[in-house]
C-alpha cells in the first residue's frame, strides 16, 4: 500500500512543485531548493523500493515459509538478514533527514499568505507524503525488521 502511494504521489507532486517553482521562485526563492530535495528523495526512494520488493521481503516471505513448513532455509546471496537491512536503514535515515530539511524549509508545511491553490495542494501532499513516510520507517524499523532478524536467527539456529 506504501508503495503504490508513493509510486503515485511522485509524478504529481513533482510535477506541482516544477510548477510553484517556475512561477513564484521570485517571492519564494527556498521552493528551488524544495523541489530539487524532493527530486532527488523520489529517484531514492524509487530504488529504495524495488530492494525492498526484488531481494528483501520475497527472502523474508521464504524465511516465513521455511519456519511454517520446518524446511532449511534457502541461502541469500547477501549473507545475513542484517546486510540487506542495514542498507534499508540507511536509505530510511537519509529521507527521513532530506524530509526534516523539506519541512523545514516549507515552515512544517505552511501555506504562504500569498499561495495559489496548487502551493495549497502541493504543501498539503507534502506533508501527508512525509507523514507516510515517517510512518512506513517506523514499521519497518521497529517491526518488521526486528521480527525478521530474531526469525532468521531462530531458522539459522
Amino acid at each position: 500500500m506504501h508503495h503504490a502511494y508513493v509510486e503515485e504521489s511522485i509524478p504529481v507532486l513533482k510535477s506541482y512543485l516544477a510548477k510553484l517553482e517556475k512561477v513564484h521562485l521570485q517571492s519564494h526563492p527556498e521552493l528551488e531548493e524544495i523541489h530539487r530535495l524532493f527530486a532527488e528523495g523520489a529517484a531514492a526512494l524509487t530504488v529504495h523500493m524495488k530492494k525492498e520488493e526484488l531481494v528483501l521481503f520475497p527472502y523474508i516471505q521464504s524465511m516465513v515459509k521455511a519456519k511454517r513448513e520446518g524446511i532449511p532455509l534457502p541461502e541469500a546471496h547477501f549473507g545475513a538478514i542484517e546486510n540487506p537491512i542495514q542498507m534499508m536503514e540507511d536509505d530510511h535515515k537519509a529521507e527521513g533527514a532530506r524530509f526534516a530539511r523539506i519541512s523545514n524549509l516549507t515552515q512544517a508545511y505552511e501555506i504562504p499568505n500569498d499561495a495559489c491553490a496548487t502551493f495549497r495542494v502541493a504543501y498539503q501532499m507534502l506533508e501527508e507524503f512525509e507523514n507516510d513516510l515517517r510512518t512506513h520507517i517506523h514499521l519497518e524499523n521497529n517491526i518488521l525488521f526486528p521480527m525478521a532478524m530474531a526469525m532468521f536467527a531462530e531458522l539459522k539456529g
